[in-house]
């Protein structure tokens, strides 16, 4: 018996030695690809890199500055869903009375959305019997955060906030390969939009109008072929009445109970669609899914709040936190907090359940063009991107070839120009830990 724990304290021993001489090799490396490039002292550069098995900073450079997040801001959405959320998404809030259903909004970013085929809480009241009301939810916040790019009001990425969303917030235009025409979804909208013959130009809306100039582009990817509109009440029971096929009253208190809540999907599949596609409208959406969880009106900085004050407490360099998708310009973070970021998720959920909820590079998601695993062998970047103009970050997973799972964070800012050569840059950089460590 003592021999056996002699043997097995020497190759506990040797292990933790060569991780030693890997990570001083490394360093060495990293210093040379980051800190002496002429490249990445060209703008402002963060690097992180931390084994959380051996609970160790391997590297890091600026790892203490701050760093405009862009959508690395959803990790913190997706912490706040492990931590206050629950299994399920509350989809309706409700309650019966005599022959009337009244129902409510949770903030629900799923219903009648384009991306989700299964559609439960459509089901749900189509089937019902009772003479439908709609209630306003105790919505608190404005259609757009702080932060937020005003010019962009029209563009697929910045659909409006609401507390009933609906179809994505969006008109799509959805090319039938059949008759070889776009079809204008919800079909409510048809009315309002001009398709016009050039081609080559986004979707457009006029800012104050739920009116649109459409031209028609098959080569477009279908999330760009759709455009926010104005969201209201009004337009919520009008659409509402069109999709059911039944009219429906509404009514605008702030004093009625609703005792019952009905359930949509599983958390999870929100996560991971919000993680891998970097959905904006899910990320802000969530924050308002957790308001309703726990009883609260619909204010997003209720929550950012609540999960600052209650689980970053432990954390030294504290988070600018000012919307859940990571539009805002005002989110603000260090490579070192984005680390923490992730052995708090970590806590949360094991290590194949973190990078199966991230995008996979080669695979799918945000980085299927980039971060590609020689033939025959396995993904090794598992990272939620986040891009803004002259902004581009990664943080997540990357694993390497002697099997061990390290979590970085890289964070590139100001830089001039595209994107394309930062990753370019950013991949070497990645594929040399893969590789070496």
């Amino acid at each position: 018996m003592k021999v056996q724990i002699k043997i097995l304290c020497l190759s506990l021993f040797v292990l933790s030695g060569c991780a030693i001489m890997k990570s001083k090799q490394l360093t060495v490396r990293m210093k040379n690809s980051l800190e002496k490039s002429d490249y990445f002292n060209s703008h402002f550069t963060g690097f992180s890199l931390y084994d959380p098995l051996l609970d160790q900073y391997l590297y890091e450079w600026n790892a203490d500055k701050y760093f405009n997040l862009a959508s690395n801001t959803k990790l913190l959405t997706y912490y706040a869903g492990l931590k206050l959320l629950g299994d399920s998404i509350p989809a309706l809030k409700y309650r019966t009375q005599n022959d009337t259903l009244f129902f409510t909004g949770t903030g629900d970013p799923s219903f009648l959305n384009i991306v989700f085929k299964d559609q439960p809480t459509f089901e749900f009241l189509k089937d019902r019997k009772e003479d439908l009301v709609y209630v306003s939810p105790l919505f608190y916040d404005r259609s757009q955060a702080a932060g937020w790019t005003w010019e962009d009001y029209e563009y697929y990425y910045q659909p409006e906030r609401s507390g009933f969303p609906i179809y994505g917030n969006e008109v799509s235009f959805v090319y039938d390969s059949t008759t070889k025409v776009f079809q204008v979804l919800p079909t409510f909208f048809k009315d309002y939009t001009e398709i016009l013959s050039e081609t080559n130009s986004s979707p457009q809306r006029i800012k104050n109008i739920n009116s649109f100039n459409y031209k028609p582009d098959t080569s477009r990817s279908q999330h760009k072929n759709r455009v926010p509109f104005i969201v209201s009440d009004e337009l919520i029971v009008e659409l509402l009445s069109d999709t059911l096929n039944k009219e429906l009253s509404w009514l605008d208190t702030r004093y009625m109970d609703f005792p019952n809540t009905f359930y949509s999907m599983p958390s999870k599949r929100l996560y991971a669609y919000m993680l891998k596609a970097s959905d904006n409208l899910i990320a802000e959406h969530l924050h308002y899914l957790i308001c309703t969880q726990m009883g609260l009106a619909m204010r997003s900085s209720t929550i950012r709040e609540y999960v600052k004050r209650n689980f970053f407490q432990d954390v030294k360099n504290q988070p600018i936190w000012k919307d859940g998708s990571g539009l805002s310009r005002y989110n603000l973070a260090t490579p070192r907090f984005m680390i923490e970021l992730l052995v708090k998720i970590g806590r949360e959920v094991d290590m194949d359940e973190l990078k199966s909820m991230l995008a996979i590079g080669g695979v799918d998601g945000t980085i299927r063009h980039w971060y590609k695993a020689n033939e025959g062998e396995s993904p090794f970047v598992f990272a939620k991107t986040g891009t803004l103009s002259n902004n581009h970050n990664l943080t997540g997973v990357i694993t390497t070839r002697s099997g061990r799972n390290l979590f970085f964070s890289f964070m590139n800012n100001n830089y001039s120009g595209r994107s394309s050569p930062v990753k370019s840059q950013m991949e070497k950089v990645l594929r040399m830990i893969h590789e070496e460590y």
